[in-house]
C-alpha cells in the first residue's frame, strides 16, 4: 500500500497533481482544501495517500492532513 509520497510537485491541474518521487511521476486526485494549500510547482511536497482498487481502475488520492484522509 502507498501511505505517503514525498517529492517534487511537478504539475497542478484541479483536482489532479503530479508528484515526482525519484523519477517516478505519481498522479493523484486531491480535495480542493489540499489543492489550495499546495506549494508552487518545483517545490517539495509531502502528501498522505489513499489507494483504491476497483473494477474500473486504480485510483490514488492525496491529502495534506490525516483529518482530510479520514473524512
Amino acid at each position: 500500500m502507498i501511505g505517503r509520497l514525498s517529492g517534487i510537485l511537478v504539475e497542478k491541474s484541479p483536482p489532479q497533481v503530479v508528484v515526482d518521487v525519484q523519477g517516478v511521476g505519481y498522479e493523484l486526485d486531491v480535495p480542493m482544501s489540499t489543492f489550495f494549500n499546495l506549494p508552487a510547482n518545483g517545490d517539495r511536497v509531502v502528501l498522505l495517500t489513499h489507494f483504491v482498487v476497483r473494477e474500473d481502475g486504480h485510483f490514488l488520492y492525496g491529502f495534506a492532513t490525516e483529518g482530510e484522509r479520514l473524512a
